[in-house]
């Protein structure tokens, strides 16, 4: 097997544990335009999912959806069996298992007007010219269950209508180096899109709740599919670890899905990160539906669950 034939094709989705479906599918689809739904999940069991919960007859419900434009699929899920949790009685800036996702649009300054009073905004909008990139216009929001939510305008990022789609997945790490050798060796991200950088230092102490927040951060992207994912490292304060009882589907606790290489059997793709050393969460497993596809679950550095999904078709 020919090293670096499976690595990962593009993210196809992020997907974050809710305490209410109902509430937060509001949200997302009538406040941040996620209205084009890519597959409902019915409130059912799922044995498939028995050995990354840990815990028999896993019952849950999910939605995963984009914006028109495209960009990286959401999906929230909600567990009945066994029942969701929250990862942290406090969310903070740089807590490992707490991921941002990052939405294109036209004008932060104009999509902050528009939305004040609709979202919960954490500070007005900033900006900061990054090397090698150019001016970065942004702001954070929290969703009502208190997930980051950033809203990027920049020159790389054309964008036609009021949203551009999720441009990039962001993940707490602990060692920003140690990450970008995971993801690019391991991931195969081997696009630098915006290369480490410190220039978000004293730009994110409402999000962080401290003065002076240290922060140092990459965006990775691959030429093998779309889709990007951002890694930073927060120095000052330092982000908690993720809690030890922490299970898949958690409120908060994030996930990212890759595409896998489509026509290839999962269980090669497994065999293939298993001899990397990669500490795996489940064996591969088949979904046996239309879409005729399988999956397996894997860890990043930090812990944080690394789907693996195959279409056959």
């Amino acid at each position: 097997m020919k090293d670096g034939q499976f690595v990962g094709y593009g993210i196809h989705h992020n997907a974050l544990g809710v305490k209410d479906l109902g509430v937060m599918r509001s949200f997302y689809r009538d406040v941040l335009g996620f209205d084009t739904v890519f597959v409902d999940f019915p409130l059912a069991e799922y044995p498939a999912l028995d050995d990354i919960t840990r815990f028999p007859h896993t019952k849950y419900q999910a939605v995963l959806f984009n914006q028109k434009a495209g960009g990286i699929i959401l999906e929230l899920m909600q567990m009945h069996e066994p029942l969701g949790r929250p990862i942290r009685k406090d969310f903070k800036y740089g807590d490992i298992g707490q991921a941002k996702i990052s939405i294109a649009v036209p004008d932060v300054e104009q999509v902050y007007k528009d939305l004040k009073g609709k979202a919960n905004f954490c500070s007005s909008p900033k900006a900061v010219k990054i090397p090698g990139f150019g001016d970065y216009h942004f702001v954070y929001l929290r969703d009502p269950e208190n997930s980051m939510v950033e809203l990027v305008s920049a020159a790389k990022l054309p964008v036609k209508g009021k949203f551009g789609g999720m441009q990039w997945v962001g993940v707490s790490v602990t060692n920003l180096e140690r990450s970008i050798a995971f993801y690019q060796n391991i991931l195969g991200m081997d696009i630098m899109f915006i290369d480490k950088n410190d220039g978000f230092s004293g730009l994110v102490d409402e999000i962080s709740g401290a003065r002076q927040t240290k922060v140092r951060s990459c965006i990775l992207a691959t030429s093998k599919g779309p889709n990007m994912i951002e890694l930073f490292e927060v120095l000052e304060p330092r982000g908690r670890s993720i809690p030890f009882a922490t299970r898949w589907g958690d409120y908060g606790f994030a996930q990212i899905c890759f595409n896998g290489k489509q026509g290839v059997d999962i269980s090669e793709i497994a065999a293939y990160y298993e001899k990397k050393g990669i500490e795996f969460m489940c064996d591969p497993k088949r979904m046996h539906d239309e879409r005729d596809g399988a999956f397996f679950y894997m860890k990043d550095p930090d812990g944080v669950p690394i789907e693996f999904l195959n279409f056959l078709k």
